[in-house]
């Protein structure tokens, strides 16, 4: 008789147990890490999706289609219009402001409120908070994350307004009570833009954010090293190119990319290079440089910390009591100074102060927040004598800065609120200043 050989012993199986370490502890198995990954994502998801809370669009009553000029009819902030075959003109439209259209675009509303800044002053985090805010939105992407929307940024002139309609699709659709507020910093240097929200909305509300141009500066610089955009040519000199994550070889001959971070002396070169190409041969000479108008300015890096010449280009569009600056020292001094001032741009936008303390929403964002590692990084102090050189560089438009707003900065110069002897488009037409914020 032929023996049939016996099926194979099936092995027991596995059990997932904890793995004893040296000191009696018990470590986690990598089971354990992954539940805890996973945890995590579903928490991110939680997160994501209370950002999106479904708000029924609002019946407001429409007034109807305009396609008439500034001069014959513009629509009073919180009114509604319908666009009904394309016909209403930016010139109709203010801060506010909804529009009804057929198809993709439906009920938008033109911001209200627009967060501006000097790069590296803040914005970011007080948009976090408005976003929190249940009556305020702005752009988001596809996860309903806010961005910036940026939209306006390389805007030739006024006529950039008459793409209102993509400019609205950027936010999310109108519900009642709720406004939305545009988030880009980089229109505060842009010398088109002022012009251009004027005539789309000519009510908006304009918070700045503002910080140390000596500071600003080098974390701008470093930021620039984290995306690949400072470069050193084959003679040596240190430079900011655009060409960002591109080789050598299409960047100029002879050019290599720094490695972040970017040595403080790669700093030092910069700046020494850009205030000797940029000598003060004219009045106006910082505003020229700041604004571009001088031919040479790249508005980037150094010639950024001239703020009162980029305000003064606001001012010529905007009432000045429709503009509130804050102070980037201060407004990240502690959370209660954060608090302090995002409820202070909830009282100037014309909406009710929000507990963010009560929030378990905030609380999720905020933890989440800071448990990503900073983009920013670690890198060594500016050398002494870089730090020396700007801050003589902008000790004059420091002391304008503060004259203009009519208040202290923490900065050097900025504790002595007059106005310089100097004339141009930068100096400041009337007495009249901003509130105190």
């Amino acid at each position: 008789m032929m023996l049939r050989p016996s099926a194979a012993p099936t092995p027991p199986p596995l059990q997932q147990s904890a793995l004893p370490l040296t000191n009696g502890k018990t470590a986690y198995n990598p089971s354990q890490k992954l539940r805890w990954l996973v945890v995590a994502v579903a928490l991110l998801v939680v997160a994501t999706l209370a950002l999106r809370v479904p708000r029924e669009p609002g019946a407001a009553k429409a007034l109807g289609c305009h396609v008439s000029s500034a001069a014959d009819f513009r629509a009073a902030p919180g009114a509604a219009l319908r666009d009904d075959g394309g016909c209403v003109a930016p010139t109709a439209l203010d801060a506010g402001v909804c529009v009804e259209a057929r198809g993709r675009l439906g009920r938008r509303c033109v911001p209200s409120l627009a967060v501006i800044g000097a790069m590296k002053s803040g914005t970011t985090n007080i948009m976090l908070y408005l976003q929190l805010h249940p009556a305020l939105r702005t752009s988001e992407n596809w996860f309903g994350w806010p961005v910036e929307s940026r939209f306006f940024s390389n805007a030739d002139d006024a006529s950039a307004a008459d793409a209102w309609r993509d400019y609205l699709s950027l936010y999310p659709r109108a519900s009642p009570g709720v406004l939305t507020f545009d988030k880009s910093p980089n229109y505060l240097v842009n010398a088109k833009v002022p012009a251009v929200l004027a005539r789309l909305a000519p009510s908006l509300k304009l918070v700045v954010m503002l910080r140390d141009p000596t500071k600003r500066a080098y974390s701008h610089f470093q930021h620039e090293c984290r995306n690949g955009r400072v470069r050193r040519d084959a003679g040596g000199r240190i430079y900011r190119s655009s060409c960002a994550g591109k080789r050598a070889a299409d960047c100029g001959p002879g050019t290599t990319r720094r490695a972040f971070p970017c040595l403080p002396a790669d700093f030092g070169s910069l700046v020494a290079a850009a205030i000797a190409a940029h000598p003060p041969t004219r009045p106006d000479w910082r505003c020229a440089w700041s604004l571009g108008d001088d031919g040479r300015g790249d508005s980037n890096v150094v010639p950024r910390g001239f703020y009162d010449c980029q305000l003064q280009r606001w001012f010529a569009h905007f009432p000045r009591d429709q503009l509130r600056a804050f102070v980037f020292e201060e407004f990240l001094a502690s959370r209660a100074a954060t608090l302090e001032a995002v409820a202070a741009v909830e009282t100037f936008v014309g909406v009710a102060n929000f507990d963010y303390g009560a929030s378990w929403t905030v609380s999720l964002v905020e933890r989440l927040y800071a448990a990503v590692p900073s983009r920013g990084g670690a890198y060594a102090p500016m050398p002494p004598a870089t730090k020396e050189a700007l801050d003589g560089l902008y000790c004059d438009a420091n002391r304008d800065l503060a004259a203009t707003l009519g208040r202290s900065l923490p900065w050097p110069c900025g504790d002595a609120p007059r106005r310089s002897a100097r004339g141009g488009p930068g100096g400041a037409n009337g007495t009249r200043v901003t509130r105190r914020t």
